[in-house]
């Protein structure tokens, strides 16, 4: 008997010894797997663009499983989260067996709680964050992509559960629902720009391009119009031979035609239209103007660049007219300032002498229509206006009247003229850079000592010459050789 009780002794401490080592066994591969979660996170939300174009280029075996996993974000956090928080429950659940069998039976808690925590944060969290973040492509393409994309489909229903719930309690607390698109924004875009642009991806061409595409969805198109004071229109109730005879006088594409006053815009009229009738030989009096006048789209001044650009292209037309509120005509676009603002300067107007001049490089004479960012181009001088879209608008708001010629206002460094003034607008504007620090009245003194110093530079100079001149000149040649003779001839 005594031999039967110590077999069975044996037995059981053999079996108690296999149960703590597999609880030990599972409890480093929890800890591994909470380890592989956490640095999976911050490995693949670390890879910039950059990275991810690197890998795509080396052609790494791993490169489009790593792609495919980032390019649904939302899913791949919630199975990351998902399983780093199931594996450390488990954790702290299988800790507490293998407490309870050393312990046997003791309390427990706050044992398991004194060795769960530094595990956890230096096991699970805290080493596989830093060495993921250290080395991300080499954690994502060595770990991550061979374990992950097998978790995330088995994962699956947990996920869209969590998801889910999410959801709701996210769309109940914001007050809308939660876009399930993995939009990137403007911000986050153009920095992604600016580190293709200097990694050489790019080139500074195609990040201005891309820039000014991102800043076309954000702009509005009474910022690129051609203002009401500038359109060129025609008068329905001239004879078709004196309206075409005016189209022609206007060099003008297209030309808006109003009837009884400006604001009641009734069609335009086209350069191809007009060609058709020249070309076929009509007699121009028996042409009606319903027979040449076009259709006329209207659009809110609020409409943005981007989606006037798709506008013009679902309509096929190439111009509109742009109303207010009160349905007065505040402008004209075209197809032309739309491609503009997108690929840069396609227009010679700002290349002649008649649309500005340059005095000086810190003073220019430009119309008072000339938009703020030509403005910019033409002279890089930093004048912004929140509410005003031309350089006149902006000196306007800063006389706080309408000025007449000749009325001086300056603002942060730089000094307004109103050269011209016709009707109830500014024509011509001149606009100054101060020298920093000073004044308009004492930049005006700088200017007229500078003047008088040149001045007296110039009178200097050509005293001089005078006296060069007569130094050197007939008369001065032959009064020295009498003056020799004199000499010689008292000696």
């Amino acid at each position: 008997m005594s031999e039967v009780q110590a077999f069975y002794e044996s037995l059981s401490v053999s079996t108690w010894d296999w149960e703590l080592i597999l609880r030990c066994v599972l409890q480093v591969f929890l800890l591994a797997s909470s380890a592989i979660f956490s640095g999976s996170e911050t490995a693949l939300f670390s890879l910039s663009r950059i990275d991810l174009q690197k890998l795509r280029q080396t052609r790494d075996r791993h490169s489009e499983s790593i792609h495919a996993m980032l390019d649904e974000p939302r899913r791949l956090i919630i199975s990351i989260l998902c399983g780093n928080e199931l594996v450390n429950i488990a954790s702290a659940v299988n800790m507490t067996g293998i407490l309870l069998l050393v312990f046997s039976g003791q309390d427990v808690g706050w044992i398991n709680i004194a060795i769960m925590v530094p595990l956890l944060l230096l096991i699970g969290e805290v080493t596989p964050k830093t060495i993921a973040v250290s080395v991300p492509i080499k954690f994502s393409t060595r770990v991550s992509a061979r374990i992950l994309p097998r978790w995330i489909m088995f994962i699956t229903p947990l996920r869209e559960a969590v998801r889910l719930v999410a959801d709701r309690i996210t769309t109940y607390i914001v007050g809308e629902d939660v876009a399930r698109e993995n939009i990137l924004q403007p911000d986050e875009f153009r920095t992604l720009l600016e580190e293709g642009e200097e990694t050489g991806i790019i080139d500074a061409t195609e990040r201005v391009l891309v820039d000014n595409l991102l800043e076309a969805a954000e702009t509005d198109i009474s910022r690129i119009m051609t203002p009401g004071p500038r359109i060129r229109f025609l008068d329905a109730s001239l004879p078709v031979p004196e309206l075409i005879e005016e189209f022609r006088k206007y060099h003008h594409p297209r030309i808006p035609v109003f009837e009884e006053h400006l604001d009641n815009v009734i069609g335009l009229i086209r350069s191809e239209d007009i060609l058709k009738l020249v070309r076929g030989g009509d007699d121009l009096r028996q042409v009606s103007l319903d027979m040449i006048l076009q259709p006329v789209h209207f659009v809110p001044p609020t409409k943005k660049v981007d989606e006037m650009f798709d506008y013009f292209q679902a309509h096929d037309t190439r111009v509109a007219i742009i109303l207010g509120e009160y349905g007065e005509v505040l402008g004209i676009v075209t197809m032309k300032d739309v491609l503009t603002f997108i690929f840069g300067e396609i227009s010679g107007a700002m290349e002649g002498e008649e649309y500005y001049k340059e005095e000086d490089e810190n003073s220019y004479i430009v119309p008072g229509d000339m938009r703020l960012s030509d403005f910019y181009n033409l002279t890089n001088f930093d004048i912004e206006d929140a509410v005003m879209s031309t350089i006149g608008g902006v000196a306007f708001r800063l006389f706080d009247r309408l000025p007449a010629a000749g009325d001086k206002v300056s603002s942060e460094g730089y000094e307004f003229v109103a050269k011209e003034v016709k009707g109830l607008r500014i024509s011509k504007l001149l606009v100054r850079k101060l020298a920093e620090g000073i004044d308009s009245t004492e930049q005006a003194a700088l200017n007229n000592a500078e003047a008088v110093k040149v001045a007296k530079d110039e009178v200097k100079d050509q005293v001089v010459a005078a006296k060069v001149n007569t130094d050197l000149g007939p008369s001065s040649v032959k009064q020295r050789r009498k003056k020799k003779k004199k000499k010689k001839g008292g000696k």
